[in-house]
């Protein structure tokens, strides 16, 4: 149990690290992009293409993946949600589920719909902990996962760009006439997310079948973990996705139902949102 435990953390921080990228987004845009697996999905898989196929570098190829889920992420901004700004989100989001279905299609025929094999990202012996063993990769999880939520933080907190993306999203039209490019602050923000999401589907490919619907499947636990952040917190955002994941591991452990974590996930968002359409832990912009 132990065991499960600690994998069920590692594969947490994943999910959190998701739920973080639609938080991102809606922080500055008020809009949840359901695009958002795809865009992880396509850059794990130009990753395995360079990296597997190609014997590409390691770093060379994830940066190219992770590149190109960011540049996916500012194309969705500058070709979809910019000629929508001042319509209602719902019309932006919908549009979103379009450019998933595009994205899905193209890596459908080009890779394929079986699974594809990846190795882990570090090979070794890992770190033992009595009868704990922590593998290289989910090392990398945590260490990644620590990075980047310190210079998140920092980002928001400290930055000048984090007060033009609080000012972006409270109101884009007061930002622009104190000289916010809010063109240049929203395609940012949706590009930062684009590269959260590909960075995500990288670290957890060699876990899960890796198949082009890899990142569809774990949309709907990202989803909930911001939910419980309110779509703000990006510190909520982390917290529930790790939970999220020790959940998971547990009731998969002790249950031998299938689709009984999916099940559970759906119905714990419709309560959520039902009992508490604000999340649990909320963030002020």
């Amino acid at each position: 149990m132990t065991t499960v435990v600690v994998n069920g953390l590692f594969q947490g921080m994943v999910y959190g690290l998701l739920a973080v990228g639609l938080v991102v987004i809606y922080r500055g845009s008020r809009i949840i992009n359901f695009a958002y697996g795809e865009t992880g999905m396509i850059g794990a898989f130009v990753f395995s293409e360079l990296w597997v196929t190609h014997h590409v570098g390691l770093f060379i190829a994830l940066m190219a993946g992770v590149a190109l889920s960011a540049a996916l992420g500012a194309a969705t901004e500058v070709v979809l949600v910019r000629p929508l700004r001042g319509q209602p989100p719902l019309n932006a989001m919908v549009g979103t589920l379009a450019v998933a279905a595009l994205i899905l299609a193209y890596a459908s025929r080009r890779y394929g719909l079986y699974p594809h094999f990846l190795p882990p990202l570090v090979q070794g012996e890992g770190v033992h902990l009595g009868a704990i063993t922590i593998h290289p990769g989910q090392l990398v999880i945590g260490a990644v996962t620590v990075v980047l939520l310190g210079a998140l933080g920092a980002l928001y907190r400290f930055g000048s760009f984090g007060l033009r993306l609080r000012a972006t999203a409270l109101d884009p039209y007061a930002a622009g006439l104190v000289g916010v490019n809010t063109e240049r602050t929203s395609v940012a923000t949706w590009a930062l997310a684009g590269a959260l999401a590909g960075l995500s589907g990288i670290l957890i490919a060699p876990s899960v079948a890796f198949s082009v619907f890899f990142m569809s499947t774990l949309l709907l636990r990202s989803v909930a973990a911001a939910l419980v952040g309110g779509l703000t917190s990006i510190g909520g955002a982390m917290a529930a996705g790790v939970v999220l994941g020790v959940a998971e591991g547990v009731v998969g452990y002790l249950s031998p139902v299938q689709g009984i974590v999916e099940v559970a996930l759906a119905g714990f968002v419709i309560v959520l949102l039902l009992v508490r359409p604000s999340g649990l832990v909320r963030s002020a912009y």
